[in-house]
């Protein structure tokens, strides 16, 4: 009796945690968003870049842009603003270059993000696509 009420529990349990599950879309989890993305941009200028985000121990997301122009170097950034909601990743940095800030929105439909960049007060504008580099 005591077997069959273990595995009973233990059904339940399954049972309710696949259904929490099922009610929660992947692209909202932030698993979805966290880690290492290579992409491109165009617009007002136009290259290759890498987007790393990172989670921190209280869930708050923070991260980097990866400059990557065809001289070879790397020119990272770190990111002012990262928020991640509803599979909309939205982010900031400021330009090292020449202090605009920048900001950037995407919309994650897998397994690519893309979405539309802005800086210099709206003057300058693209868009950009990443995919995700691995797990």
């Amino acid at each position: 009796m005591l077997i069959k009420t273990l595995f009973l529990s233990i059904a339940i349990i399954t049972a309710s945690l696949s259904a929490v599950n099922a009610q929660t879309p992947a692209n909202d989890s932030l698993t979805a968003i966290v880690g290492k993305w290579a992409g491109t941009f165009e617009g007002a200028s136009a290259g290759k870049f890498e987007l790393v985000v990172n989670q921190d121990s209280s869930r708050k997301l923070t991260g980097q842009v990866v400059m990557l122009p065809d001289d070879g170097n790397r020119y990272p950034i770190d990111l002012k603003t990262v928020t991640w909601k509803n599979g909309q990743l939205s982010a900031t940095y400021t330009d090292p270059t020449d202090g605009d800030e920048v900001s950037f929105m995407g919309n994650y439909t897998s397994p690519v993000i893309k979405g539309t960049w802005k800086s210099d007060e709206g003057q300058s504008t693209g868009t950009w696509q990443v995919s995700r580099m691995g797990r």
